[in-house]
């Protein structure tokens, strides 16, 4: 459940901090007032885009901060996947800034938006009038059946089989229609035989390669110091112009300093002479064999050939020889082959059928107890005459099974069955829906379910019901509506105003949690639109009547 949420700069709210119980929580207010920018604030916490438009007039910053406690299997499953299982209260905040930058966070630690996403769609149930639009697609009827009959390990099964099936028939008709002439056999050999002959090994081409490397490391060593030994002792080099000079200044005897120059000169040429030895010695222990290098460089440009034509590793090259010689076996032997995937297509449609058998009994015996508990819900949503019926028809096998499923109701007694989006006006989707919601919360195991105007267009009676309904509901889960009928506001355990102002410079909306006075006021406001004694009997009247219809915990 949601146990607190923290808005600062968020829209026309300047910072406000809420806390939140179980039960029924309604917020009511005046159009215009920012009853949505709550459902908006949590709808960012599980995922939802964030933008700009968010932020306040004159700030640069809004945050957006949920703690939850977390107590469903899958919710749990998700926290401790991601590293979160310990925490008793799970806290999730959004940053975003004008220049568009955002940070989410989980406990303090930053976290992708797909977390929240994830976390959020099997916790937190968002719902307005539009998305009963969801209902009207038979595709989720059969989805629905499903979840209700708790089908998983059936359907499963049935996937599986289905897949296997499928997989062996496709292979049948590539096999059946294929029309390979000789030359194609040919080519098919040829490339068998050049994989076979090439005598790859696994890890031959990493091998190969580091084995170039510490060659051509050794080439260069090589190169460098032979270009050394020859820039000191070749011919016309270093150490003979030295030994020149050393000659022509010690035939000078006249002057003493430079006999000493002379002598210094002789001692370079030696040592020089020692280092070119020395050098000499370095580049005679390099072991180079230059045809070893050409023999492994052009068995790399062979398997890089191979790669090019085969796939990109030596592994996946083997494996394309078998795919191969899987293939001409299949040719030369094709009745053969055909007649035992036949056998095997035969047996893995029985076993599919065998599942798709048993996923259809499960669904028809679900189906009437589905059936049997809508009504009861229409019935106690001011729709007594209302009839709803779930068809099973065949369909063509699938991974879903052999099942096509529809919902069919009729609203009025005496009218036939009909589809949902033939029959069913907006009004009544919303109670239809908020009677699945009632069915479905226990199942899927959400946490907190939010109502935004499901309520809108119908009539009080009607309003009534659904805020029971919605009472009954949070007996499973916290229940957040946002709602402009008195009928239901009076349904709630807790009832929040939100109210906007504006001052001489900008507008501000303010959050409040109304004690029995203030939800006699706002009743008779919503009712009225004014606080005169009559329409705060009524309001006190009508809190007192629900309150009494209301079934507790």
């Amino acid at each position: 459940m949601l146990k607190s949420l923290y808005l600062k700069n968020f829209v026309l709210i300047d910072e406000t901090n809420l806390d939140f119980q179980i039960g029924l929580s309604v917020f009511t207010g005046e159009t215009g007032a920012g009853k949505s920018i709550l459902i908006d604030a949590i709808g960012l916490l599980c995922g939802e885009r964030l933008t700009t438009d968010y932020i306040r007039k004159s700030a640069d910053k809004m945050i957006v901060e949920g703690a939850f406690e977390i107590t469903s299997q899958h919710g749990r499953k998700i926290l401790e996947a991601n590293g979160f299982g310990d925490e008793d209260v799970t806290v999730l905040s959004r940053e975003l800034t004008l220049d568009g930058k955002s940070v989410n966070r989980c406990n303090g630690r930053i976290i992708p938006v797909s977390f929240l996403k994830e976390l959020g769609s099997v916790v937190i149930d968002i719902h307005s009038q539009h998305d009963t639009q969801y209902l009207l697609n038979v595709k989720t009827h059969r989805t629905l059946l499903d979840q209700f009959g708790f089908h998983q390990a059936s359907l499963s099964a049935t996937a599986e089989t289905y897949n296997n099936y499928d997989r062996l028939q496709s292979e049948f008709d590539d096999l059946s229609l294929s029309s390979l002439n000789p030359e194609d056999l040919g080519f098919l050999r040829y490339q068998i035989d050049e994989i076979q002959n090439a005598d790859l090994k696994i890890g031959e081409d990493d091998d190969l390669e580091n084995r170039q490397r510490a060659m051509m490391a050794v080439e260069k060593i090589s190169m460098r110091l032979n270009a050394a030994v020859d820039l000191l002792d070749g011919e016309g080099r270093i150490l003979e112009k030295y030994h020149e000079v050393q000659k022509q200044i010690e035939g000078i005897k006249e002057m003493e300093d430079i006999q000493s120059i002379a002598k210094e000169f002789d001692e370079i040429y030696f040592a020089l002479n020692d280092k070119s030895e020395a050098l000499k010695e370095a580049f005679n222990r390099l072991y180079f064999d230059e045809n070893e290098l050409n023999l492994i460089q052009e068995r790399l440009f062979f398997i890089a050939k191979l790669k090019r034509k085969y796939g990109r590793r030596i592994i996946d090259i083997l494996q394309r020889k078998e795919e191969f010689e899987a293939k001409v076996q299949r040719i030369e032997n094709r009745a053969e082959v055909l007649d035992r995937l036949q056998a095997q297509i035969d047996k893995a449609y029985d076993e599919f059928m065998r599942q798709a058998s048993l996923l259809h009994e499960a669904r028809t015996t679900d189906a009437a107890r589905l059936e049997s508990e809508i009504k009861k819900q229409l019935v106690s949503l001011s729709l007594p005459h209302a009839e709803f019926k779930i068809v099973i028809s065949s369909a063509n096998p699938s991974t879903h099974g052999i099942d096509n499923v529809e919902f069919l109701i009729s609203m009025n007694k005496g009218e036939d069955m009909k589809p949902l989006i033939k029959v069913a006006s907006g009004g009544e989707l919303s109670r239809l829906m908020l009677g699945l919601k009632v069915i479905f919360s226990g199942l899927q195991g959400i946490e907190t379910v939010i109502f935004d105007e499901i309520d809108a267009g119908v009539s009080g009676r009607v309003a009534s019901a659904i805020g029971i309904k919605m009472h009954e509901l949070a007996h499973d889960a916290q229940v957040f509506a946002v709602t402009h009928l008195g009928q239901v506001a009076a349904c709630a355990d807790t009832h929040y105003l939100v109210v906007k102002k504006s001052d001489a410079e900008r507008t501000h909306t303010y959050i409040h949690q109304l004690d029995d006075a203030g939800r006699i006021d706002a009743l008779a406001s919503i009712a009225n639109g004014t606080l005169s004694e009559t329409a705060l009997t009524a309001a006190k009247e009508l809190l007192e009547h629900h309150r009494s219809k209301l079934v507790k915990p």
